[in-house]
């Protein structure tokens, strides 16, 4: 077999950025292209032995483009960004080649499988976030005052140019014990091979173990547990290769945030590093160990007709040395008074940062401002039931049911989150961003039964009725989708403790990390198709799509900036953004 494929994706002015508070100035443009070429070779060794040889060449360019390129970006809390934002002016090119071998033989009740792959990535890219400049405003009388509480600015080399090759190999043997058991035992080897500076984790062997128990002609019970070693992500080894970023902490913002504002106001930021100002890095942990998960399964299966089964199934999965950003050059924050609030460069404390945990001007290493190390400290856990009930194809009809009640908990949801106290990561454990507490899914196919079917021989013509003619050879498709909101993390949406995180971590007082949710979701699309047989093997289809058939109002983003007061702003917890609405697709499909 040999597929090759081409994409090309272009869309201009509002393909990125495109929340409720992001002005137009914010948004961009995204052009992604996508080429790839992959085959495989399947070969018999007598009648007991397979190998499956399969590879890949693939290449995707991707280039970003934010409607002001200029600069600097601009955020109001809680009201709207505009200008260059801090992200979306990028280019790179990411190669991709993968080769994958899997040999498989059969012997007596046993079914041995081992395999290798090699898959190697090349990454060039030119990735300048933050090289405009971004100013945070508590409220638009401080950004008509021209008083920014935040400032940061990326300096120094944005390009990268490295390649990361990951092996891996396994064997596996299923063993049919009995009529009624089946037993897989296997071991899988992981090694990823990462550019200079980078730890590599070389002990990275993941034992499986799985178990099918048939106590009856109607009953499947199914058990398992294996570990499953992942990669690092791309985009965090190029944000440690690349570049330098200075950030001022509160210390410096009134010797120099005025100075850029005031001075250079139509391009409000310095071309090169500033005298005076300690520069602030990005480094990887030296000890940073390759991610990996634990997963734990149990399911039981019931035929409740020849068609019809029920199943329940339940999953464990732990997240281990799971990646994460964390300033680990600030000093033991200490408690903000009225009375201390001076001497750590805060004459004017907010209700907000009254109170709590702050931090000092005083570093650990002098000749930094800010360390931002990515670390293998995060961890999560994910536990799960599952319902279905599956109807396979008979009669011209099928469908399947499930609900799902879970619940993930995690202290650090994506690579770049970092904690609100970089000295109490205990703090951060909560409801993780991608958790959804209960979920239920309906889909099903029906072909109507009007007419005679695809397969049969098809009559000639005038032997038909009229009804049989509008009516006959239509499939319709359903897919219903009921589920609970996701949480959001709530923000005061500056730097409230002077721990200089950026995005932005702290939470307003008696808020708890994702302690925020989105409204429910709920969705119908429906398909409705119609095929006009030509000869024995071909047929026209003529395909009308409704996506969120009802337009119910799907909530995407609500506002999570409380602010610096006392009071929360008056937008705090209302949407601000929206999944799709209803849309109406028409096709033609030719197929022979």
């Amino acid at each position: 077999m040999l597929r090759y494929g081409f994409t090309n994706n272009r869309l201009p002015g509002n393909g990125f950025n495109s929340g409720g508070l992001e002005d137009v100035s914010a948004r961009g443009s995204s052009f992604i292209s996508d080429n790839a070429l992959a085959g495989s070779l399947v070969s018999t060794y007598g009648s007991s032995a397979v190998g499956d040889l399969r590879f890949e060449a693939a290449t995707r360019h991707e280039v970003l483009r934010t409607n002001d390129t200029k600069g600097p970006g601009i955020g109001i809390v809680g009201l709207a960004d505009f200008g260059r934002p801090y992200q979306g002016n990028s280019a790179r090119r990411e190669n991709h080649y993968q080769v994958t071998y899997t040999y498989a033989r059969s012997r007596g009740r046993h079914l041995w499988k081992a395999g290798a792959t090699v898959n190697r990535v090349r990454e060039r890219a030119a990735v300048p976030d933050g090289f405009g400049g971004l100013y945070l405003f508590g409220s638009v009388a401080d950004f008509f005052a021209a008083q920014p509480d935040f400032f940061i600015q990326g300096f120094g080399n944005a390009s990268t140019n490295y390649a990361v090759t990951s092996y891996g190999g396994f064997v596996q043997d299923r063993w049919s014990a009995t009529r009624h058991v089946t037993l897989d035992l296997g071991l899988r080897y992981d090694l990823e091979h990462l550019p200079a500076g980078f730890n590599e984790d070389t002990n990275n062997f993941s034992p499986r173990i799985g178990l099918a128990y048939s106590p009856g002609s109607r009953w499947v019970m199914r058990a398992g547990y294996g570990i499953f070693f992942d990669r690092q992500v791309l985009a965090n080894l190029n944000r440690e290769s690349k570049k330098t970023a200075s950030t001022r902490s509160r210390r410096w913002r009134m010797a120099v945030r005025l100075r850029i504002f005031f001075n250079r106001p139509r391009v409000a930021h310095w071309g090169a590093q500033p005298r005076g100002i300690a520069p602030s890095v990005f480094r990887p942990d030296p000890r940073l160990a390759t991610p990996y998960s634990q997963q734990s399964s149990l399911g039981v299966q019931y035929l409740i007709a020849h068609n019809l089964t029920v199943s329940a199934d339940y999953l464990f999965v732990r997240g281990v040395k799971l990646s994460r950003t964390r300033n680990i050059n600030l000093l033991p924050p200490v408690i903000l008074t009225t009375q201390n609030a001076a001497s750590l460069g805060i004459p004017n404390p907010a209700p907000q940062q009254l109170g709590r945990e702050t931090f000092g001007a005083g570093r650990a290493n002098p000749q930094f401002n800010d360390i931002y190390q990515i670390e293998d400290s995060s961890s999560s856990t994910y536990n799960g039931l599952t319902i279905s009930v599956n109807r396979r194809m008979a009669n011209e009809l099928e469908f399947l049911g499930s609900y799902t009640f879970s619940k993930t908990f995690d202290d650090a949801s994506d690579f770049p989150e970092q904690p609100q106290n970089p000295f109490n990561l205990r703090a951060e454990r909560a409801l993780s961003l991608q958790n959804q507490c209960q979920r239920f899914v309906f889909d099903a196919l029906w072909d109507l039964p009007i007419g005679p079917d695809e397969d049969d021989p098809q009559p000639a013509p005038g032997q038909t009725s009229w009804f049989d003619r509008a009516f006959g050879h239509i499939e319709v498709a359903l897919i219903f989708t009921l589920g609970t909101g996701r949480p959001v993390n709530p923000l005061v949406g500056l730097d409230a403790s002077q721990s200089n995180a950026f995005p932005l971590a702290d939470r307003p007082a008696s808020f708890g990390r994702n302690s925020l949710q989105t409204g429910n979701l709920e969705s119908l699309d429906f398909r409705v198709l119609k095929y006009f047989p030509f000869g024995e093997y071909a047929h026209l289809d003529l395909v009308a799509e409704a996506f969120n058939l009802f337009n119910h109002p799907n909530v995407a983003e609500i506002n999570p900036y409380f602010g610096s007061g006392a009071l929360p702003l008056p937008g705090f917890g209302a949407p601000i953004d929206g999944l799709t609405a209803r849309r109406v697709e028409f096709s033609i499909d030719f197929e022979y």
